[in-house]
């Protein structure tokens, strides 16, 4: 792209951010379908989840054996994820109907599912102690990929724009995910690059200068859950709701605006 007198121009794309879901069967799950509606409005060149997008309380260890165990079932979590997804794209779907329709340029963004500790490591973790179980279960059985993400394995990283996003970042010998109350400064000190994380579910950011003046941003993305689940033991007070969009999005560096729980409900709702 060129202006006026044939310089370069950069174009800075835009992402959707949404952190951890945790979708699970007996819920309700309208907050997808306003996903869905806030993604036609907005317009994100990129949609990335980070993480969670499905609870998975089926193989829970937390609970496994408890009463508040009982009737979940590998199936219903399965179920609840393809309700979940297929509610996001609906308000797609019925938009690309109008612009076809309109004869205008289809809106196509990207979408990019990273995988978490609650639906790919759940997942790993119980088939490799009961490998009966393997082809009755996996990620792929979530529907990620069949309704159109491109899916990232659990702790890889995936750029996009200069951006590092994963579903969190070790530190350490001991491998354990980067955390605490300063751990969007963390990331920066850590990575040495733009990150951003889900997992914690706060809301976390920083940004430094590089020498260049460019800045390095860290972000650990809250969650996109309407619940109190009780295996949080009121940490949740701490937990930040909602979707988060980056506007100017280029090598890195980034515009940041939020959007509530209550924001995405009375927008898009």
């Amino acid at each position: 792209m060129y202006d006026y007198y044939g310089s370069v121009l950069m174009y800075k794309r835009s992402h959707l951010i949404i952190g951890d879901p945790h979708r699970k069967p007996d819920e309700n799950p309208r907050r997808f379908e306003w996903l869905g509606n806030a993604i036609v409005d907005l317009k994100p060149d990129v949609v990335v989840c980070m993480g969670d997008f499905n609870d998975m309380g089926s193989l829970s260890s937390y609970d496994k054996g408890k009463k508040s165990f009982e009737g979940k079932r590998i199936e219903a979590d399965i179920e609840a994820s393809y309700i979940g997804l297929k509610l996001i794209r609906s308000p797609l779907e019925s938009y690309w109907a109008r612009q076809k329709k309109a004869k205008d340029r289809l809106y196509n963004p990207e979408f990019e599912m990273l995988g978490g500790n609650h639906d790919e490591a759940r997942i790993e973790r119980v088939i490799n102690s009961n490998p009966e179980l393997e082809g009755l279960i996996s990620i792929e059985k979530l529907g990620y990929e069949k309704y159109g993400w491109n899916y990232t394995r659990y702790t890889q990283p995936r750029i996009i724009d200069g951006i590092a996003y994963c579903h969190h970042f070790a530190s350490g010998i001991m491998g354990k995910p980067i955390g605490g109350k300063n751990m969007a400064r963390a990331l920066i000190q850590t990575n040495l690059q733009s990150s951003t994380v889900g997992h914690d579910h706060g809301f976390h950011y920083a940004f430094q200068p590089r020498a260049d003046g460019t800045m390095v941003h860290g972000l650990s993305a809250g969650c996109y859950t309407e619940d109190n689940p009780k295996y949080a033991e009121g940490a949740d007070k701490f937990w930040w709701r909602g979707l988060i969009l980056k506007t100017n999005v280029h090598d890195g560096e980034y515009s940041l605006k939020q959007f509530s729980m209550d924001e995405v409900k009375a927008n898009w709702g």
